[in-house]
């Protein structure tokens, strides 16, 4: 399910040269090894990380933006902006691919050309490497293939243009995410060091990382993206 809010505004942030580019926020995971469902964590000025991801892409140059929500989805939901569409994610405990495709599916029904991926837990990227990673595209947005990386380990953003959606569909049905298809020798990689900076366990998290409020918390199947 969409949420019709954002979905609805077709408040579009265009590239220099008019290309259409949607950016998702993949968040539906239950954080099972930080022990809480990640999308709720706070900044330590009380920003929700799902929310703040969304502004980073909505910075960044995407538009709409969306997050997909899984665990605790009414407790994400709830503290995201307005203009911040919701992708529900129904079957988020088989996987991070359950995410991906969720996501594959509203930027096909915006008829975008280019769907720019970013997982919640990357509290190290910012607006400006987005758009270094959509700049890496911006030739041929519908055939782009590109992740941010860091010394030739791969990371996200990602950047993937929609000639390859039905390739990324089947290689995230497996339930594996995208590994398989960025490994193709035309995906392009751009510096951004906090691209491989995911942080899973909480002797990680960044100084003044605040916990979910009481009661927000939510376990059980895989992490399925965040």
């Amino acid at each position: 399910m969409i949420s019709g809010t954002a979905a609805a505004t077709g408040a579009w942030v265009w590239w220099d040269r008019h290309v259409q580019a949607v950016g998702v926020v993949l968040a539906a995971g239950a954080g099972t090894r930080m022990g809480v469902p990640k999308a709720l964590l706070r900044t330590a000025e009380g920003t929700g990380w799902a929310a703040r991801a969304a502004q980073v892409l909505r910075a960044g140059g995407c538009a709409p933006v969306a997050v997909t929500v899984g665990a605790a989805a009414g407790d994400v939901w709830a503290g995201l902006p307005a203009h911040v569409a919701v992708l529900e994610v129904p079957d988020w405990r088989s996987g991070p691919g359950a995410g991906v495709l969720a996501a594959l599916r509203y930027a096909r029904s915006l008829g975008a050309q280019a769907l720019l991926l970013m997982l919640v837990d990357l509290p190290d990227v910012g607006a400006d490497d987005v758009r270094a990673v959509l700049a890496a595209g911006e030739d041929r947005p519908d055939a782009a293939l590109v992740r941010a990386g860091w010394h030739g380990r791969g990371g996200h953003p990602v950047l993937v243009g929609c000639r390859h959606w039905a390739r990324a569909a089947d290689v995230a049905a497996s339930g594996a995410g995208l590994r398989e298809l960025l490994r193709d020798p035309a995906c392009r990689e751009v510096e951004v060091a906090g691209a491989v900076r995911d942080v899973d366990l909480p002797h990680a998290l960044p100084p003044g990382t605040r916990l979910p409020l009481r009661g927000q918390v939510a376990g059980g199947g895989r992490d399925g993206g965040g």
